[in-house]
């Protein structure tokens, strides 16, 4: 990623949404610098510039957080594998249901030795994010939240065939520590104007038909493009951003603190 680019749109944006809106709505929806209270007239004016997002799904709340260390954990693949394929229980559905699935994978997560500290912090931390079908495959995903917020990219996976758990996919990153300085957040509709603006700049690749933004959601996220190919990293830090889900699973990260 181009950090000085980035920045600079994102500075931009700020401005842009701190007056331009104004200009164009009144007093349409500042309580105060950053924070909006029309967020259905946010939705109208990013639609205009292709941005099609529903006023519903954005974020009404920001707070101060800290930068955060994190640890690239390995799951001991005998303590997955010994209980998945060499216990007595067989790991299967009584039903095609969502509720089934997941009771499933969380007695699975319950009953894995708390020998290793990524099993540990994954029965800690792991929260159910989706379910996903594939013809006679059912994906159950699981995220990593930490005090509410997610760590992105950091996900256990249960992949059933015929209602039948087949195997388990682990990429896994654990708070190692919160810093102690807390700083302020950008809000989600500052991050959607720069959202916009990278749009508009090209960044995102061809928009024709405009787009359609499924989800923003704060979260922790490491800039994996700041580590070289082929570089085991076993530690790292990361930072608060907006993730703004769009066009299917594309993803956009907004620096949350404005920088």
């Amino acid at each position: 990623m181009n950090w000085s680019r980035a920045k600079t749109i994102l500075i931009i944006a700020l401005l842009v949404t701190d007056v331009f809106l104004i200009l164009t709505y009144g007093n349409f929806g500042l309580a105060k610098p950053g924070e909006f209270k029309d967020y259905k007239a946010l939705a109208e004016f990013l639609s205009q510039k292709g941005i099609y997002v529903d006023a519903g799904l954005i974020p009404r709340q920001s707070k101060d957080m800290p930068v955060l260390d994190v640890q690239h954990e390995e799951v001991d693949p005998m303590a997955v594998e010994g209980l998945l394929f060499f216990s007595q229980r067989l790991w299967a559905t009584g039903s095609d249901s969502e509720g089934e699935y997941r009771r499933i994978a969380e007695l699975f997560i319950k009953e894995l030795l708390d020998e290793d500290p990524a099993i540990r912090d994954i029965k800690k931390n792991a929260v159910f994010e989706s379910l996903e079908r594939d013809g006679d495959c059912v994906r159950v995903i699981y995220k990593n939240a930490v005090n509410g917020t997610t760590i992105d990219k950091s996900h256990v996976t249960f992949v059933f065939k015929d209602k039948e758990m087949s195997g388990v996919d682990c990429q896994w990153l654990s708070a190692v520590n919160f810093h102690s300085k807390k700083q302020k957040t950008i809000s989600a509709a500052q991050a959607l104007m720069a959202f916009m603006t990278q749009a508009l700049e090209g960044e995102l690749g061809a928009v024709d038909g405009g787009i359609q933004v499924s989800s923003i959601e704060m979260v922790y996220w490491l800039d994996e493009s700041s580590i070289d190919v082929g570089t085991a990293v076993l530690a790292d830090t990361a930072f608060p951003a907006w993730k703004i889900v769009y066009d299917g699973n594309e993803a956009a990260y907004i620096d949350a603190y404005g920088q």
